[in-house]
């Protein structure tokens, strides 16, 4: 890895998970006129990861650059369709419960962390892939400000609640949902982010140290009805009230998720 600083790493790390939220959502105006700057950032950011990294970002530009709005359409409603894909699904409960009973009280373990750090996932089911990464993001950039105003017990809560949810939840099916979208459709835009999210997912779980990862069954199954249309925040929360969210709701609210 490149010598950098913690807060630079941080920062870098941030923005891959940026990239990697805007790249998986549904290819509205918002998300396309937000990806070219994404990119730009996420190819410097890459340098600090590894060499898998830096090629899954860069086949991702191109692809990404040789396509336009209609066959970006084309190419979502390939990968993950406009209801619910039984091959693709973007939800995590899809590969880890068998019931509506266990979705649910996994869904609730998701919402704890988000509320944790002030976030509101009422506009899209919890388990979305986008709403995970963008929550990872938020925790990397939340490090980063911690560090540089120099908060060590913000950094220490930030990096523990990256080590517990990617550990507890988003490595366990990051690499099975980015390796469907490569069966689904390679040679496309989404395809490419799926290399780039099974190649980042292994970079960061070295990263934080996670070990071995015990993950979902390749199996997904349909529980819930249609969840209804996916929107990305990342392409409507702005750097600056990234940084302004609260830490926490509550100390209490705090020791239970970091539990």
């Amino acid at each position: 890895m490149v010598r950098c600083t913690a807060e630079e790493r941080a920062l870098a790390r941030a923005a891959l998970y940026r990239l990697l939220a805007l790249a998986l959502s549904y290819p509205t105006d918002e998300t396309q006129h937000a990806l070219p700057r994404a990119i730009e950032v996420a190819a410097v950011a890459a340098d600090l990861t590894d060499e898998h990294t830096r090629h899954a970002v860069a086949e991702f530009a191109e692809q990404w650059r040789l396509s336009d709005a209609r066959e970006l359409e084309t190419a979502y409603q390939k990968v993950f369709t406009l209801s619910y894909s039984e091959d693709c699904p973007p939800y995590e409960t899809a590969f880890s419960a068998n019931h509506i009973f266990q979705q649910t009280q996994q869904q609730a373990d998701i919402v704890g962390f988000y509320r944790a750090f002030g976030v509101d996932a009422t506009a899209e089911r919890p388990d979305h892939i986008v709403l995970e990464l963008e929550f990872c993001y938020l925790l990397a950039a939340k490090e980063a400000r911690a560090r540089e105003l120099e908060e060590p017990e913000h950094v220490r809560l930030c990096r523990d609640a990256q080590r517990s949810f990617v550990r507890d939840h988003l490595a366990r099916w990051a690499p099975l949902i980015g390796q469907r979208a490569v069966i689904a459709d390679d040679d496309s835009p989404f395809g490419r982010a799926g290399r780039l999210l099974v190649a980042f997912s292994a970079w960061e779980e070295r990263f934080l140290r996670l070990g071995n990862i015990a993950r979902y069954r390749d199996e997904p199954v349909l529980i819930a009805d249609d969840p209804g249309e996916m929107s990305c925040p990342a392409a409507e929360m702005a750097s600056a009230e990234v940084a302004n969210l609260p830490y926490f709701e509550s100390q209490e609210e705090a020791q239970r998720v970091l539990a």
